[in-house]
Formats: structure tokens, sequence, C-alpha cells
């Protein structure tokens, strides 16, 4: 990696020499210039569309296409140009004609016409990006301004391309020293010139943690990479001070998994000690890996919700299931004014759930299960607390014998609840059932209990979702939680899950993520903290019309700043997505967009990319990208690096990291 300069980044007498210089101004603007170019002869480089120029102004009228003596050059300032078109030269009634025949003709050797096409190269008209000026005094960095002014000649005002410290001003000058990672090279367009002086395009990873950024294009052109490139700048520029987590959501297991596109370096693999990988399904390549599955005996008031997202829809509204989805389980918690009677009354609906689990084949671990509920507050853990009565009446009516001593332990209370739902479905107005008059199960219990007792055909359509469950199991996004708190980079691949499941794990950890930053704001105690959260396909996330089904990411996009949430999203095209995000979003990288409405689209929400719609419409190389960020002034095309696993963050000249310190 290149050592960051340490000496003032400006123009210097050899950054101005002869060999630079390319023509004189013709017709001056606040948006574009036109200039006229010198003779082939008098100039050493190719134009290409969409590359940086600069021009500076002398303190005399030119006469001439000649390079003015460096000496002439007032470099209190120059403006940053992107070339936009080259065009022929004026016919002879258009104003610019006789201009640019005096400066041809004083240019060329004797006897050359002056439009001879052998030596005449056009007019090249430029957008212009704004203006640097001379660093203020004991700074390195030049200033800089979007908007010019003129008060001088056009013929004053000389075109150059840029040298190698001038390209270094161009590309990054505007950008935040904090971190500096280089996510590819300067490339103006898809042709091999910029082979020939590759220069660094680098990003701060200042301007992305906390932040808003969108990669757009089409598929297979190198957005995941470039995801690739910044999740890993985050973990190198974090590595003494790691006070940012990430949260990914690997949909094609791109991030977590060993491929070999990447040279066998996956974001898990290279950064091992500092990632966490949660799977779907066993991951023999990686012994680390966690299962991402549900305790559904733990955590039963969530579990129907889990589950109808793992079932199909045709079985979640089937006439077997569907009233069972309608069912609402509270929290398994004692508040301060429930008494004894209450929280059994929860308790021995938890209970019965539980049966249904058991019944379509959900293990469970009957110790673990004794501890957690002794943790509840329960002194009889396994007690369902019906009453003797109800007890005598069910085990007699259903199984001919006696009611045996009070349920100790998982097994046994399994039995008890079935003899008593049994017991309840043939004899619904028995006394026992009623006491006071008041019928001992809810509406949803007797759903379970019809279910449970009635219909052998509803316990197979919820085998589907054994596989998801754990009876080892803990609360993984709780785990998610402190591993993103202790700065851990945690990559949730759900390469084998379908749509509807990972809408829903996704919603349901980054829900919880969102009010436990909200909380750390209320008590103000983020500490510099943030986290990272990066959504593929978020077309699906963040719909140009949001529904309240969506609304947690509503807040991500308008309130995650405020609680130190950044968020990176992918998708092919801009329209897709929410235009109240895009209009929030600092940071832009665009690859290819095949559709005009696309282009301008994008151009409406971030003017910056209005001088570059062709680009990104006819542009089709994998890696190419326009990018904008925070501190950014102007786009800067870049052919990005293919991720390896190398670290790219910049060094000082000592060779020291320039790392993202909790003052940045």
């Amino acid at each position: 990696m290149n050592a960051a300069k340490t000496q003032p980044l400006w123009l210097s007498p050899d950054d101005l020499g002869p060999e630079h210089h390319l023509g004189v101004c013709l017709s001056l603007g606040f948006e574009q210039q036109r200039f006229l170019l010198a003779p082939v002869e008098q100039t050493a480089h190719e134009l290409a569309a969409g590359e940086l120029l600069l021009a500076v102004l002398t303190d005399v009228a030119a006469t001439d296409l000649r390079a003015p003596d460096p000496q002439r050059l007032l470099r209190d300032r120059l403006f940053v140009l992107r070339v936009r078109a080259l065009q022929r030269l004026p016919d002879e009634n258009a104003r610019e004609a006789m201009t640019c025949r005096n400066l041809l003709q004083a240019s060329l050797p004797q006897g050359v016409a002056w439009d001879s096409p052998e030596h005449v190269q056009g007019v090249l008209e430029c957008d212009v990006l704004g203006s640097y000026s001379a660093p203020e005094p004991d700074q390195l960095r030049p200033v800089f301004s979007a908007h010019v002014t003129v008060g001088f000649p056009s013929s004053c005002l000389h075109l150059y391309w840029p040298s190698t410290s001038i390209m270094e001003m161009l590309v990054n000058g505007t950008l935040s020293q904090i971190s500096q990672v280089e996510l590819g090279v300067f490339r103006s367009g898809e042709d091999q010139g910029y082979r020939r002086a590759m220069h660094p395009a680098r990003i701060s990873m200042a301007d992305i943690r906390g932040k808003r950024t969108a990669m757009f294009g089409k598929t297979r052109l190198g957005k995941s990479n470039v995801v690739k490139l910044v999740a890993q700048g985050m973990l190198d520029a974090t590595v003494a001070n790691p006070n940012v987590g990430q949260l990914i959501f690997d949909v094609n297991g791109e991030y977590a998994n060993i491929n070999p596109q990447d040279g066998d370096k996956a974001l898990a693999q290279v950064y091992e000690s500092r990632c966490i990988s949660y799977f779907m399904t066993e991951n023999r390549s990686d012994p680390n890996a966690r299962l991402l599955r549900f305790n559904f005996y733990q955590r039963s008031d969530e579990a129907l919700e889990v589950i109808s997202e793992i079932l199909s829809d045709d079985v979640t509204e089937g006439p077997e299931l569907r009233n069972l989805f309608t069912c609402r389980l509270p929290k398994l918690v004692q508040l301060p004014l429930m008494n004894e009677i209450e929280f059994r009354r929860i308790t021995r609906k938890w209970m019965l759930f539980w049966a249904l689990l058991d019944s379509f084949g959900c293990e469970y671990n009957s110790e673990r299960m004794k501890v957690w509920l002794l943790e509840k507050g329960m002194t009889n853990p396994f007690n369902p607390g019906f009453a003797q009565t109800t007890r005598s009446s069910a085990y007699m009516e259903v199984m001919n014998k006696p009611a045996p001593s009070i349920p100790f332990d998982f097994s046994s209370m399994m039995l008890e609840i079935r003899v008593v739902a049994r017991f309840a479905r043939m004899f619904r107005n028995d006394p026992s059932l009623n006491p006071h008059g008041q019928y001992i199960f809810d509406s949803d219990e007797a759903v379970m209990i019809d279910i449970l007792c009635g219909n052998g055909h509803a316990i197979d359509l919820l085998r589907p979702c054994m596989p998801f469950h754990s009876p080892l199991a803990g609360n993984f996004t709780q785990e998610i939680l402190v591993a993103l708190d202790e700065s851990k980079t945690v990559i949730v691949n759900f390469s084998s899950a379908s749509e509807k499941l990972l809408r829903y794990f996704a919603r349901s950890i980054c829900t919880s993520l969102f009010h436990e930053q909200e909380r750390k704001f209320v008590s103000n105690s983020l500490n510099n903290r943030f986290i990272q959260v990066y959504f593929e396909e978020a077309h699906n996330i963040f719909p140009p019309q949001g529904s309240p089904g969506l609304s947690i990411y509503s807040r991500f996009a308008k309130e995650g700043a405020k609680f130190n949430i950044g968020i990176v999203y992918c998708t092919q095209s801009p329209s897709t997505v929410n235009k109240d995000l895009l209009a929030q979003t600092e940071n832009f990288f665009i690859g290819h967009l095949s559709c005009t409405s696309e282009a301008a689209y994008l151009s409406d929400v971030q003017v910056a990319f209005q001088s570059c719609e062709q680009h990104i419409l006819h542009n089709r190389t994998q890696g190419y990208m326009l990018m904008l960020t925070y501190s950014h002034r102007y786009v800067v095309p870049v052919q990005a690096h293919f991720y390896s696993g190398e670290v790219r963050i910049r060094t000082d000249d000592s060779g020291k990291r320039v790392l993202l310190t909790e003052g940045a």
C-alpha cells in the first residue's frame, strides 16, 4: 500500500509542465466549459470521456495553443473538470470559429490549414465539478468549492491533464483522512488506458460508519464484491479500537462460506477471531459455525409466528391450521400485580402448546426445562395446576384409573396435559371443567386441544418445522446483540432459506437490534459504538411504497443514524427502493443500469449523477463503479479491486495504519 503523503497536496511547476498542456478555453460557464485542443503534435495524452482534467488561469490571454510559461500560471486555484464530449471545430459562421482559426493558425506549422484533420483534434466540452483553492496556512489539504467564479477572459484559462500528485488531489482530495481504504483504482471508462498509470481510489470508513450506503447495478457486475471490501475495511479500520459491530445478512452464502471465486478467503475465515457465522443448515466446513435454531419450548410466545413463516402459505391458510395461527401466547413472565392463579393459567397455556410441539416431534430436555421454569419463579415447575376434581375425572374417564401424583418431570406433565385435553374434548360440559360456571380453557386453548386430540393430518402438516427447533438452543437474537456490542462481525447465512423465512428472521433480528440501540441512546450509553447492517436484495426490505409490516426498516432509514446504526443496502434498480431512503443516503456505488429511466431516477435523488448518466447506461465491465461518498464532492469512477482478503487500509509514512479513532 502507498504511504499517506505528508507534503502539501497542491500545484507545483512540475505538475503543470508543457507535456501536460491540452488547450485553451473557448467559452466559460458555471456548469460547462469548452476548450480548443492543441494540435496533435503538441499533446501527449489520449483523452477519454469521463476522465478528470484541470484548468488553470494565466495572467495573460493566450494568442496560440502552446503551453504557457509555468511562471505565468496563477496557481492559487484550479478548476476540476470532467470530460463530456469531443466535438468538431465550429462552422465558419459560428461565433467561436474566428477564435479557433486565430489560435490554430498561430500554432500550426507554416502552410498547414487551420482546420487540417491530420493536425486538429477539435473542441472538448467539459462539465465543471468545482474548484480547489490553495491550502490555508498550516494546512496540508486544499479547499474545495462546488461553486466557481469567473471574471476573466476565457483565453486566460488553460486545460491540463493531471500529473500523479494532481490526480491524487482530484481522486482523493476531498476524502476524510480517517481510515482510508483503497477500494480500487481510478478508471474513467471501460477502455484499458487506465492501466498505463493506475491511481488508487480510496474511501474513508468514517464516511461509511453509522451512515446509509447504497449499491446499485445489474446482477453479477460486482456489488457484493464491493460490499466485501467495505466490510473488510471496517474490520481493518477498527482493529485497534473495536467500536463497530457488523451484521451481514448473507443471502447467497458469499461471506460465510469459502468460495473459489474469492481465492478461498471468505470474510469469516480471514477474520475468524472477529467473525461469528450462523447457518440454517449444518456446515461441516466450519466447526465454529452456529446453527440458527429456535427452542420452541422456551420461546413459545414467538413460536407460532416463526412456524407460520416456515410453512408455506397454502398450509398456514388451509382449514386444518388456519385457526391455530390466530392464537396468541403471552410472555411467560409474572408481572408485579399478577397473582399466582393468573400466572398459573399462562403457564398452563404454554404447557398445552408444548404438548402440541411434542406431538409433531420437537425434542425437549427435561432438566433444562426444570431449571428454566424454576428461574421463572415456579415452585412446582411441571404442575399444570388442574384442580384435583378435574384430574380425577379426567384420568378415570380417559385412562380408567385414578389420578397419579402431581407431575414431577416433563414427560409426566405432557401425559397430564393430554389426558385433561382429551377429557375436555369429550366432556365439554363436565362440572369439573366449569368451576364457578367458567370454562377452564380459553378459545385459543380450545383450538390447540382440537388439533392435539382430533386432527392427525394437522399434526403432520406441522412436522416440517422440526429441523428449525433444538432443545438446547438459546436465544440467538440475544447472542447476536451481545456479539455486536463486542464489535464482532456476525454473518447470518440464509443461502438455504426460503425468501419468506429470510424476511422473518431479518425483521426479527433488526427489530431487536433497533430497540437495543434505542435503549442505549435513551440511557446515554451508546458510548460512540456503532452497528453496520448489510442488506442484499434491498427491494424486498425497502420497497418504494412502505407497508406496516416493514416499518422497522423505515425506522432504520430515518432514525438509524441517531442511534449509531449504519446500513449498506444492495439491489439492481434505484426505483425499486423507497425514495425517502434514497434521498437520505450519503454513500453511493453505482454499477451498470440498463434503463434510462433508472439513471434519471438516480439523478433525481442525487444531483451529482446528472452528468454521469451515459456512463451508467453504457459501461458494463464487472467491478466498474461510479462512487460518491459522504466526503467526496463529486462522482469518482473506479475499478474496484477483486476481494481477496488482502488488507488495503492506508498507512502513513512510517508504515503505521491510519485507523478509525474514537474521536473521529
